[in-house]
């Protein structure tokens, strides 16, 4: 009796991990880039939020500043929202879209508010929040959302305006 229970509990802990896996590979990080394996696990498995900020120990959620003004990077930006088939408000005076994603996996939803800001002097920032609505580890799936968003538009904005830093 006690062995049979032993076999479930472990087929339950193993089929919960490649569920866990399978989630975490789905979404196509980078888990070997910087800051590290490690540190992207924990994240992945404990945050349900991805944003860009300055500092980001993740250099995919950085802030993305383009070399053009709001009103270009906004219509790029409207452009690739409504590519990746995200529901979407534009907000074309303030310059922001409200988008809420589908996660391919579970159907999770989840919340994007995307902010195009004029940068100092000139310019741009590209400042990207995605948040779940249900539980505490994303496996990820936010910070792909920012990512399939800035792939679409770093590959739209003209080359020129792409700022390194």
């Amino acid at each position: 009796m006690i062995g049979g229970l032993l076999q479930i509990l472990f087929f339950l802990v193993l089929f919960g991990a490649a569920l866990l896996a399978a989630g975490i590979m789905g979404n196509r990080l980078p888990l070997a880039e910087p800051p590290g394996w490690g540190t992207r696990l924990s994240t992945y498995l404990n945050t349900h939020v991805a944003e860009t900020t300055q500092d980001s120990p993740f250099p995919e959620l950085r802030l993305r500043r383009y070399d053009a003004p709001p009103a270009l990077i906004f219509d790029i930006a409207r452009k690739a929202v409504e590519r990746l088939r995200w529901e979407a408000v534009f907000d074309h005076e303030k310059k922001e879209i409200k988008a809420v994603v589908t996660t391919k996996l579970w159907k999770f939803k989840d919340d994007v508010t995307i902010q195009i800001q004029p940068a100092q002097p000139s310019g741009s920032v590209l400042v990207v929040r995605s948040v779940s609505r249900v539980g505490k580890g994303d496996l990820g799936a936010n910070t792909r959302h920012v990512m399939d968003l800035v792939e679409i538009v770093e590959g739209t904005v003209p080359k020129e305006a792409l700022v390194k830093e």
